[in-house]
């Protein structure tokens, strides 16, 4: 199994006062990894951008990006790998808000979603025994990223996933059901959880396999079990002020669709972080 690992570009040291081996100070940022003035191309290019601003949109809130998320995950749209639970089609669309408190959004085409979630029994892949009660180091499985077309738009194919505990400290904290993203737009970096509404969890656990099993769930370090929890019982739910995505029964398979919605310098043709 072959691996699109994306590379952090790291920054690079000061350049004070002095030039790079006779390389001048705008030569030497190209050659750090950083780059030249904005040109009148890359202004008018993003002058296009803007006004392709069709979507309306809100800005997405930043949340947390939780313990379990590594920088290393496959490109591609199937991420299930043969887990149980109830199918999935996730559609997300990303967009570009024009100013902090503008409706209207342009679509970010080339942007890195990558997403991560739990399976219907609340375990996520490549997390060891000390953080939850299954060691799954080294799997992949419910993790992938992939890239927006010209319409801002992927999306993926998983599972409804199912609710998890975690220990924070001496505490606990009981989670609803969500999907982790990153999104990656040039030097733009948006973390947000996705929700689902109450009624379909409700259902989905109460009346189908494998959530239904899924009662009660305990953590490395707690001393007991803890019951599922709905939205309006998480924390991070309420402290983001979350609404749960849009999710309908499309030809027997369920299908969500969001949009993110960030500040973002258009399509420039700037270094991304991730490559």
């Amino acid at each position: 199994m072959s691996f699109d690992r994306r590379v952090f570009l790291g920054g690079a040291g000061a350049i004070v006062g002095c030039t790079l081996g006779g390389v001048g100070l705008s030569e030497a940022a190209e050659v750090l990894g950083g780059r030249k003035p904005i040109t009148k191309p890359e202004w008018d290019a993003l002058t296009r951008a803007y006004g392709t601003a069709k979507m309306s949109c809100v800005k997405t809130s930043q949340a947390v990006e939780g313990p379990y998320y590594y920088d290393s995950s496959l490109l591609r749209s199937s991420i299930a790998e043969g887990r149980e639970g109830e199918r999935l089609r996730l559609g997300l669309t990303v967009g570009g808000m024009l100013g902090m408190n503008g409706s209207r959004c342009f679509a970010l085409s080339g942007a890195v979603v990558d997403i991560w979630q739990t399976d219907a029994a609340g375990l996520y892949s490549n997390v060891g025994g000390d953080l939850q009660t299954v060691d799954t180091s080294g799997q992949q499985f419910l993790r992938g990223h992939q890239i927006t077309d010209e319409k801002g738009y992927v999306e993926f194919d998983t599972i409804v996933p199912g609710w998890e505990v975690i220990a924070v400290g001496s505490g606990v904290g009981a989670r609803t059901t969500h999907i982790h993203v990153k999104v990656y737009h040039g030097r733009d970096v948006l973390t947000a959880q996705l929700y689902f509404p109450d009624p379909l969890l409700d259902h989905l656990f109460a009346d189908v396999e494998p959530y239904r099993s899924h009662v009660m769930m305990t953590a490395p370090g707690l001393t007991k079990s803890y019951p599922r929890v709905r939205n309006v019982q998480d924390g991070l739910f309420l402290a983001d002020k979350s609404e749960p995505m849009v999710v309908e029964r499309v030809n027997g398979v369920l299908m969500a669709k969001a949009t993110i919605s960030m500040l973002s310098q258009g399509n420039r043709g700037i270094a991304p972080l991730f490559r």
